[in-house]
């Protein structure tokens, strides 16, 4: 018994050190008038060398709540060697509306945290019933219809024409009387999937692609290889999907059952340097290539396997 009690308090206390750090999102006036604007507020506790990787919020909260402007983070010392780091956002709607704010999500160390979720009631100027109707200046007046002002008008629309076809003549019978003889496109050969995959892969490895400062293009050009091979070799509209369409698509394909965890852990890991701005190492950024590698040889038609 006292060891079962002893396993359950050693759970409870690493559950404890695993929320290292906390995410909180308020808002300064939950009900506002179209135009009018308010502060959105994305508070995060973490002790104060930790790196948390916050949500790059810049044109909207959600469809209908417009960010005018990212204010400057402030950052408050609190005790136990902990800092609150307030990111704020100046918002307005010119849709009247209720808007429920989503959670944003919040990464470090491999940990993961949610805020909160808020609300926004925006609402119209009310008019006022007593005030008397609208009603025009003057009421519409019909302009007089005039034959002669439609054959003068007629006349030089046609005129118009009949000048911008003679130009269109002379201009086409000039073109084709200098225009060289062209020779006929020659087809080239259609690439297979595998090959250009592989060429690409073999240009990124030769040019060691992952030492470059720009990670985030690294992940872009090594995800199009792969988007791409799956369009050409298994008919996976991949470069038009998102990750999880992706992923989903992948588990329906027998041919790539021994390769999905690799293209998940490719794919995941680029969605969190293009979106969160993750850094990985640069050993992991190398093993990705060579993922990408051995997803291309393990699937690739099995004619090209036996001649290898």
């Amino acid at each position: 018994m006292k060891f079962r009690l002893f396993i359950l308090f050693f759970v409870m206390v690493q559950a404890v050190m695993a929320q290292s750090f906390t995410v909180s999102s308020t808002i300064d006036s939950t009900s506002i008038r179209i135009g009018e604007q308010t502060l959105y507020k994305l508070s995060v506790t973490q002790p104060s060398d930790m790196v948390v990787v916050v949500p790059n919020l810049k044109d909207s909260l959600v469809k209908g709540v417009e960010i005018i402007e990212k204010q400057k983070a402030d950052t408050v010392s609190l005790a136990d060697k902990k800092i609150c780091v307030t990111n704020n956002f100046l918002v307005t709607s010119f849709d009247s509306g209720f808007y429920v704010i989503p959670a944003y999500t919040c990464v470090a160390n491999g940990d993961t945290v949610m805020s909160n979720t808020v609300t926004l009631d925006v609402t119209t100027v009310k008019l006022d019933e007593k005030s008397e109707e609208i009603k025009a200046i003057k009421p519409e007046m019909k302009a007089p219809f005039s034959w002669t002002e439609v054959a003068i008008w007629s006349g030089f629309a046609l005129s118009g024409l009949l000048l911008l076809a003679a130009v269109v003549l002379i201009v086409v019978h000039f073109i084709r009387k200098r225009k060289p003889r062209v020779k006929p496109a020659v087809v080239q050969p259609k690439i297979a999937p595998h090959v250009l995959a592989l060429s690409q892969l073999a240009k990124m490895k030769e040019e060691k692609a992952w030492f470059v400062s720009d990670v985030k293009g690294y992940y872009t050009n090594l995800t199009d290889v792969l988007r791409t091979y799956c369009h050409g070799q298994f008919g996976i509209n991949a470069m038009e999907l998102t990750t999880d369409e992706i992923l989903s698509l992948v588990k329906k394909e027998p041919a790539l059952s021994d390769v999905r965890s690799l293209i998940a852990r490719i794919l995941e890991l680029a969605d969190l340097v293009k979106f969160a701005k993750v850094i990985p190492v640069e050993h992991e950024n190398e093993q990705c290539l060579l993922d990408a590698f051995e997803i291309v040889e393990k699937t690739k038609p099995q004619e090209d396997n036996k001649q290898v």
